[in-house]
């Protein structure tokens, strides 16, 4: 998917029970939970800005290697890791996963579980759901508003909560082929991270070096240059790449709010920990 002035769809619906807004249909997203894979296939799972770019490239890293992750221009990155519910030149792009012939094949969604693709559940699929202490918000609103509208759920994909619950609670029904990975351990400890990667993925052949070499490459300020190369104008696709920021951009009182809308959704789960 190079980059290329053809307008996106913009379409805003409700679908079982989530607000949906944005360059998707009902079709491309129902074609997305009924996607049919192969066995082989890994799937991302991640809420809307929540460390998707940067999963991303790191499993394209560990998968096809650092020397093709540093050659591969973004719009190559998307074109083998389809964002399968998007809809981009008037077709939904989980049709674009069915062309692809690498071995593992890459895939993401934004989606709840419930409308992520079931072959994840029903074939065991892998999947990867990335998990973040909340979220990037988007610039162009008005941010009060926008915080008011992101705790009711009224935003793009619906609630942060709801949806990170529902893959928490999907994950540990299904730990066999499903593995929760938290931004923040890729800040913590890189290496331990992309370990836990390639045991869950069975990957061999990925050394040290390798390891250190995705690193380098995945830096913040190293993949911002090589996403605005492409997109000039898209300036805020790659975040800032820090830990909990959210919380130095709010207003106090929502500090408050979303913290006290974590306790109540997460109660006294050990995982808590992790989003405040």
């Amino acid at each position: 998917m190079a980059s290329t002035n053809i307008p996106l769809v913009q379409n805003s619906f409700e679908l079982q029970g989530v607000y949906i807004e944005g360059s998707y249909t009902v079709d491309s997203i129902l074609g997305t939970k009924n996607f049919e894979g192969k066995d082989g296939d890994v799937h991302l799972s991640t809420y809307p800005r929540s460390g998707t770019t940067w999963s991303q490239n790191i499993l394209f890293g560990l998968c096809y290697g650092a020397e093709k992750l540093e050659k591969s221009q973004p719009h190559e990155i998307r074109a083998n890791f389809p964002y399968m519910e998007f809809v981009y030149n008037g077709e939904p792009r989980f049709k674009v996963a069915d062309k692809i012939d690498k071995v593992p094949r890459l895939m993401k969604n934004h989606l709840p579980w419930h409308l992520a693709p079931q072959e994840i559940f029903s074939k065991r699929r892998k999947n990867i759901v990335t998990e973040q202490s909340l979220v990037a918000f988007n610039k162009a609103r008005n941010l009060p508003e926008f915080l008011d509208l992101f705790l009711v759920g009224k935003v793009s994909l619906g609630s942060w909560w709801t949806w990170t619950k529902g893959w928490v609670d999907k994950v540990r029904e299904y730990p066999e082929n499903n593995l929760i990975v938290h931004y923040e351990e890729y800040h913590e400890n890189f290496g331990m991270a992309a370990q836990k990667l390639i045991r869950f993925m069975g990957l061999e052949n990925v050394s040290e070096f390798d390891i250190e070499e995705i690193q380098r490459i995945t830096q913040f300020e190293t993949m911002k240059t090589r996403y605005l190369s492409e997109e000039p104008n898209n300036k805020d696709f790659v975040n800032q790449g820090k830990m909990h920021a959210w919380k130095t951009k709010f207003p106090a009182e929502y500090v408050e709010k979303f913290d006290n809308m974590t306790l109540t959704t997460f109660g006294s789960d050990e995982i808590v920990e992790k989003f405040l």
